[in-house]
């Protein structure tokens, strides 16, 4: 193995982060002291060794050469965790420990891997993150899968084997977040064709409740079996290190807009919830519009928050729903959002919140983000 240059990852400006997300999902919602990411531009642009990268490049339109490259992967991602720690290290000027956080992830494999394990496809793509072929089209084909063994079936094995690549290359000394679980849901349309499967909910809605059960077996399998290969684990069963949370799940559930809110209470929840009973809690992410299933999604036991874009819902009802069960709103603020500013008054004391605020480089970062925070302490 390549020897690698491993930067120092701030421990203490971690362990102040943390306190912070803490005080957070303990529904402490004052902006005292802000959740606040900042960034800028990479000088130079993204270099991996003397290769310098295309602007707008990012790992996951480059998914395939670090699925395939190791080596590659692992420089892509210690660069980044190197502009990440610069970016965390600006705490120690502001006053306040930012949210930035240096990290591995493992993204680029796409989400919801976990269903190779029950015969989907693994499709690499240039360009573009992998996708996942359905093995099964029919009821019958569905209630012939069994539990399958984490530790040899689909890619699974692959991703164990680069989890200890990175813990070797990194000696330990870098976060890393689990793989991209996704949801049952999400897992489960990609192992029963998408249309398939929405139809068994009328016709053979025993034998999708059976795939649901498998497939939520095998994820919280799948969480404890990589948590115990994870050399620096981030406390967190998320594939990703922001928002931080010390208890609970995230989970990624864009199939919710393609039933009805009762359907998805029957079918989404029941499985959900038992995620959120392992874990202590739950938060979602799903793209686009979904206002339609805010009252259902906050049914969930232990919801935490959810992160709905204002660009594709209505503010109000996201503001009301938070209000109603005091989450948290998991979608980060822009400083340079036009309304921002209405979103915190609306909200300040009411609704978690976590902010981001970005410049063109170092010095006009923080200048903004201080400007910012003395904005947000006066309202």
């Amino acid at each position: 193995m390549p020897k690698f240059d491993i930067p120092e990852t701030p421990w203490d400006l971690i362990a102040q982060q943390r306190n912070g997300w803490r005080k957070l999902w303990n529904r402490d919602f004052s902006l005292e002291t802000p959740l606040l990411q900042v960034g800028w531009k990479w000088e130079g642009g993204f270099k991996i060794g003397s290769e310098t990268l295309p602007e707008g490049w990012s790992c996951f339109s480059d998914s395939a050469r670090r699925i395939n490259d190791p080596e590659f992967d692992v420089r892509c991602q210690l660069e980044q965790a190197r502009h990440q720690i610069e970016e965390l290290n600006a705490s120690r000027e502001l006053g306040i420990a930012t949210t930035n956080t240096p990290f591995f992830d493992l993204i680029h494999f796409g989400t919801g891997p976990l269903a190779t394990a029950f015969g989907a496809s693994f499709i690499v793509r240039e360009g573009a993150q992998p996708f996942f072929e359905p093995a099964v089209h029919s009821p019958a084909e569905a209630m012939k899968l069994k539990k399958p063994d984490l530790f040899h079936d689909g890619i699974c094995p692959q991703i164990l084997d680069r989890i200890q690549y990175y813990n070797t290359a990194t000696q330990g000394k870098v976060i890393l977040t689990p793989c991209d679980t996704a949801g049952p849901w999400s897992i489960a349309t990609q192992i029963w064709h998408y249309e398939d499967i929405l139809e068994a909910i009328l016709s053979a809605p025993q034998a999708v409740h059976y795939v649901l059960n498998l497939i939520t077996d095998a994820m919280l399998e799948w969480f404890t079996i990589q948590e115990a290969y994870i050399g620096r684990w981030g406390g967190t069963h998320t594939s990703f290190s922001r928002p931080w949370i010390p208890r609970g799940a995230g989970v990624g559930d864009d199939c919710l807009v393609t039933v009805s809110p009762r359907i998805w209470e029957e079918f989404f929840l029941p499985y959900n919830n038992r995620i959120s009973r392992e874990y202590g809690g739950m938060l979602y992410h799903c793209c686009m519009k979904y206002e339609t299933h805010f009252d259902s999604l906050i049914k969930t036991e232990g919801f935490i928050g959810f992160d709905p874009s204002p660009e594709f819902n209505d503010f109000e009802k996201i503001a009301s729903t938070l209000e109603r069960c005091r989450g948290v709103w998991t979608r980060q603020i822009s400083h340079k959002d036009p309304n921002c500013l209405n979103y915190v008054r609306r909200l300040k004391g009411k609704v978690g919140m976590f902010f981001g605020v970005g410049g063109n480089n170092r010095e006009e970062a923080i200048k903004e983000a201080r400007e910012f925070m003395a904005i947000l302490r006066s309202i």
